[in-house]
């Protein structure tokens, strides 16, 4: 986990608090999981296209 991610969490849980802290949390996976795929994804196009 980045020290920003890190950041926005504390921010969002200790000092914000508008929301609970299992919408943070898993608003946190959703968006690391998607991280994952868009790199998984540019990898496989990027070496896919010079492939060919």
């Amino acid at each position: 986990m980045s020290s920003n991610e890190i950041r926005r969490l504390l921010s969002k849980l200790v000092l914000i608090g508008r929301a609970t802290a299992g919408h943070v949390l898993h608003w946190s996976g959703w968006r690391r999981r998607r991280q994952a795929q868009a790199k998984a994804s540019h990898y496989h196009k990027h070496f896919k296209d010079h492939r060919t």
